[in-house]
């Protein structure tokens, strides 16, 4: 019995480094994709702005106003991807940043209530919590087939509560329970000492709660 534990043991151990690691390549990747959509695809974009300013054409007022937009909305893809542009923002504020951004290049209809007053964590726990967010809100794109989201932060005394409600087809939790999507979730949440959440059912959408202390 104590060989089979131990076996269980190693095992749990190497599915929790196989998972880090997994997210860990995650990471390096989106800032990788971050630096060359920034660097590469921003250049060649501010390249046409600047081609288009020379045009004196007045037909040309909308394009360029277009394309104005495109490259600050590029920019602001870039750094919501890259971990380092993140640095010394409240997760308030980067999930606001965000819901702003997704409003403007998604169909989702997406709406943002805070209660309480913001207090920020260490940076880290603030980047994770972010990530959480994002990851939850790639599965809605990918897969809730959901029209409306609605996300909440409520700052307590000790306690911040972060929810994320869709309306889309949901799904039975015990058949996607082990997907890379909820893994990824739960991993950095018991990585930072948060505790998650997950109700839904098919035909229901579905609703994501992340509760972690903080240090008030």
């Amino acid at each position: 019995m104590r060989h089979q534990h131990q076996i269980k043991e190693m095992e749990q151990a190497f599915n929790q480094e196989l998972l880090k690691s997994e997210l860990e390549i995650k990471d390096q990747t989106m800032n990788n994709i971050a630096a060359e959509i920034h660097d590469h695809i921003g250049q060649l974009l501010s390249v046409i702005k600047l081609n288009l300013a020379l045009n004196p054409d007045p037909e040309l007022k909308e394009t360029k106003n277009l394309v104005a937009q495109v490259i600050k909305d590029v920019r602001s893809l870039a750094h919501s991807m890259h971990s380092e542009a993140l640095g010394g923002k409240s997760i308030a504020e980067l999930i606001l940043t965000e819901v702003e951004r997704l409003k403007k290049s998604t169909t989702l209809q997406l709406q943002f209530q805070q209660e309480g007053d913001a207090h920020t964590f260490d940076p880290q726990t603030e980047i994770f919590l972010f990530r959480i967010f994002q990851e939850c809100i790639n599965n809605i794109l990918k897969h809730a087939e959901a029209k409306n989201v609605f996300v909440e932060l409520i700052y307590g005394l000790s306690l911040l509560t972060i929810s994320i409600t869709d309306d889309g087809k949901g799904f039975e939790i015990d058949t996607l329970k082990e997907g890379l999507g909820l893994r990824s979730i739960n991993y950095r949440a018991k990585l930072i000492g948060a505790k998650l959440d997950v109700v839904s059912s098919p035909g229901s959408g579905t609703k994501i709660s992340l509760e972690i202390k903080t240090d008030k």
